[in-house]
């Protein structure tokens, strides 16, 4: 979904919104969007069968006979054999990676259709701002790495070939290098700040701090919680409309946000069921419509929804009644002893297959301890390969430490949190 801003070239841009299906899928949603009850179940039946008689090509659905025959599916199983759930195309497929809560790295295929997709309904959310997501001028303040943290000169950013994106470095950001930015931002005036809500947090407490006003029409974020609180501060720092989406690399789910705890799923993208855990929150059950490279049918997120006053799972699931947010979803991000933010982390593990997962633990001030959970490979070598790859993302500033564990902490709610702070900042 970020490749569109990663991108620096504007046919590689065009690429993501090319025909037949980026037109199609824009006319589906506008078409979607005006359907009554009816309309839209008839859509939602002809994707679902669509999507069964494709998902035949992979092993494990050859006898797929409908989408509740499939049984739930989890991450450890598809990281176990990938294969099952892939089917042969003709056409590119682009792959991605997640980390998950455990830190354990899960690589996923994603069809053209699907990629298009993707851009198809972020620029349908843009433009309920009023904002061609195609043409207008975009900063980006998400992971992207830029050059080395320790690399302190700047600049501290990359500009497209038309220079319409403006792709900022997230660690670099501080105090000291803050009027950097604000100036950059203030010549480039951008229409719309794509950011992690961590970041965006950030760049307002900066501005506040440094007493400097910086606007945006439209502040779009995603990846991470949006708590009401940092809401309101992004608001009030940019004098900009905020919406927040909430989505996975699995693609399996779509939900998005333009009021303070009210997000809706989009019944179009995939059919979401909620289960009851056994903490009673509802655990989100996907399925993509659009994905024809790899079929992860009634997928397992591991994410749960916070109910607001409507506890009715049914009409939530399909789009028609909002929920608060998402929970498990906090910023994964660590702190310099000057209060800078280092983000992307979930990086990290996407290069060690032989481990079993990572965590992340903030520990103090500037102070950072990294478990490694590995079966076979407890050696120097490897600790100082996983070193190498959190230097990427965390600058010296910070104190690293690399320890082999056999579990990792788990939070109240018996998840294991992909990062934890035993110590934060005051913001």
């Amino acid at each position: 979904m970020l490749a569109q801003l990663k991108k620096f070239s504007p046919l590689q841009q065009l690429m993501r919104r090319a025909p037949p299906y980026y037109p199609s899928a824009r006319a589906f949603l506008r078409r979607f969007d005006g359907a009554d009850a009816i309309a839209r179940a008839n859509e939602i039946a002809r994707l679902e069968a669509a999507l069964i008689q494709a998902a035949r090509g992979a092993p494990a659905y050859v006898s797929l006979a409908s989408l509740d025959a499939a049984p739930l599916l989890t991450k450890t199983e598809v990281r176990e054999a990938p294969a099952r759930w892939r089917a042969k195309t003709l056409l590119p497929v682009s792959t991605g990676r997640t980390s998950g809560t455990s830190g354990a790295s899960l690589e996923v295929a994603r069809s053209i259709s699907l990629v298009m997709f993707e851009q198809a309904i972020i620029d349908w959310l843009v433009a309920r701002a009023d904002i061609n997501f195609a043409q207008a001028k975009v900063a980006v303040l998400r992971a992207d790495t830029i050059k080395p943290p320790a690399d302190r000169a700047p600049p501290y950013w990359k500009m497209s070939a038309d220079r319409r994106i403006a792709t900022l470095s997230a660690h670099h950001l501080d105090n000291e290098t803050f009027p950097a930015y604000a100036d950059m931002l203030d010549a480039f005036a951008p229409d719309v700040l794509y950011a992690y809500p961590s970041m965006a947090t950030a760049l307002a407490t900066h501005a506040a701090r440094a007493n400097r006003k910086l606007r945006f029409k439209l502040v779009l974020t995603s990846s991470e919680e949006l708590p009401a609180q940092a809401r309101a501060k992004i608001a009030n720092a940019f004098d900009a409309r905020i919406i927040d989406y909430y989505g996975q690399a699995e693609r399996v789910a779509f939900a998005w946000s333009e009021a303070p705890g009210e997000y809706y799923f989009h019944p179009g993208y995939g059919r979401v069921e909620l289960q009851r855990t056994e903490t009673g929150a509802p655990e989100i059950i996907g399925t993509c419509f659009h994905n024809r490279a790899q079929f992860l049918l009634r997928y397992r997120t591991g994410d749960q929804i916070v109910l607001g006053a409507n506890d009715d799972l049914g009409a939530i699931a399909r789009g028609e009644a909002s929920f608060q947010g998402v929970s498990g979803r906090a910023s994964d991000v660590v702190y310099g002893p000057a209060g800078e933010v280092f983000l992307g982390l979930n990086h990290i593990p996407r290069p060690f297959d032989q481990i079993e997962g990572l965590q992340i633990v903030q520990t103090g001030p500037g102070e950072v301890l990294i478990n490694v959970r590995s079966e076979h490979d407890h050696s120097d070598t490897l600790r100082d390969q996983i070193m190498s790859a959190a230097r990427q993302k965390i600058g010296p500033s910070v104190k690293l430490e690399v320890a082999y564990v056999d579990a990792f902490r788990k939070s109240t709610a018996g998840k294991t949190p992909f990062v934890i702070h035993d110590w934060k900042p005051s913001t």
